[in-house]
């Protein structure tokens, strides 16, 4: 992985001259990137440099943390009765592994510390070692605990594993780069089993469905509870109705809910996977039922089935009955999503 340098530095031949710019990179020397549990990993850092360069410490720091966020508002009155209401954004990190580096020269000291260095260094002294052109290369051991979770990335949270390599540069910005792994899920073994839910029994009717629904039962049965990405999963639904019903059509989506909690605040995100239409049954009267498949898509925004701490994201196989002037019925029957095998 190669990142340039943002702060691009000047030479001190070249302040003068805007156009002469220096570009300084930092590589991850990496054939794979992703990390093993339990296991040491020794990660080659490649610091290149056009000219030398005058630098306080060069520092590493390799961190894992389970990071929640949720969208919270607040409303604020003023002495004239104005209404202002405004929205932020918790972010809670939940540490897994943190391990630091001092690659060379000293650690970093404070704001006014720098400060005051930076100043020395405008008139000729501070403290700092001056880095000559070319390749200086380190070596960066990681590890990550035996039961570390695996990376995860959903809409509201996420499990990472970076590796921050920043160089201190007195009166520049820091050149600073990031190296992300990966860490497989965890390996366990759960039997597949068939899953049958009924609508109303189950899942019971809400008010609106009391009032506006028709009167009717779902039942929904899958033949495994565990669907990987790119893998069909085969199902079977039956409705029973007392009264004829208009059904123009029934669908089948795969559906996720993701909660989240960060400082005390709750959130949470809707997936909603491409629908299938099953068939167009018209008006039922009795028993209808029909066989059908799902495939979940890999190339959507769709994170598996995963659990933290602050953080859960759950999948259903939602079956949904398009009924004309009224509510729509829908049953959802839970899964695990898993990644494409």
């Amino acid at each position: 992985m190669l990142l340039d340098d943002d702060s691009r530095l000047f030479c001190d031949d070249n302040r003068r001259d805007p156009r002469k710019i220096m570009s300084n990179q930092i590589s991850f020397g990496l054939a794979v990137d992703e990390l093993t549990r339990g296991q040491s990993v020794q990660v080659p850092i490649v610091l290149r440099l056009e000219n030398p360069v005058k630098v306080r410490g060069i520092h590493a720091r390799f961190h894992g943390a389970e990071e929640t966020k949720a969208t919270y508002t607040t409303t604020t009155t003023s002495g004239k009765g104005q209404v202002t209401t405004s929205t932020h954004t918790a972010v809670q990190h939940i540490p897994i592994v943190e391990q630091k580096h001092l690659l060379a020269g000293r650690e970093r000291a404070g704001f006014f510390a720098n400060f005051t260095d930076a100043l020395a260094t405008l008139f000729g002294g501070g403290r700092y070692l001056v880095l000559p052109s070319g390749e200086h290369n380190y070596i960066v051991n990681v590890s990550i605990p035996a039961d570390a979770p695996p990376t995860h990335e959903g809409n509201r949270s996420r499990v990472f594993y970076e590796l921050t390599c920043r160089v201190d540069i007195p009166r520049r910005r820091d050149m600073h780069a990031v190296q992300s792994f990966r860490v497989a899920p965890l390996l366990f073994e759960r039997a597949v089993d068939s899953v049958r839910v009924r609508y109303p029994d189950d899942q019971g009717r809400g008010f609106w469905s009391k009032l506006w629904g028709p009167d009717l039962r779902i039942d929904l049965a899958l033949a495994k509870d565990v669907i990987c990405h790119g893998q069909s999963v085969d199902g079977i639904f039956r409705v029973e109705t007392d009264k004829p019903v208009e059904v123009r059509a029934i669908r089948a989506r795969l559906v996720g809910h993701e909660s989240s909690k960060a400082h005390g605040y709750s959130d949470s995100h809707r997936y909603r996977g491409e629908t299938v239409e099953i068939a167009r049954p018209g008006s039922i009267m009795g028993s209808y039922s029909q066989e059908f498949s799902l495939t979940p898509d890999p190339v959507r925004d769709m994170p598996v089935t995963a659990k933290g701490q602050l953080f859960s994201i759950d999948w259903f196989v939602q079956i949904e009955l398009d009924v004309p002037w009224a509510k729509d019925p829908e049953v959802r029957i839970p899964v695990v999503l898993l990644p494409k095998e």
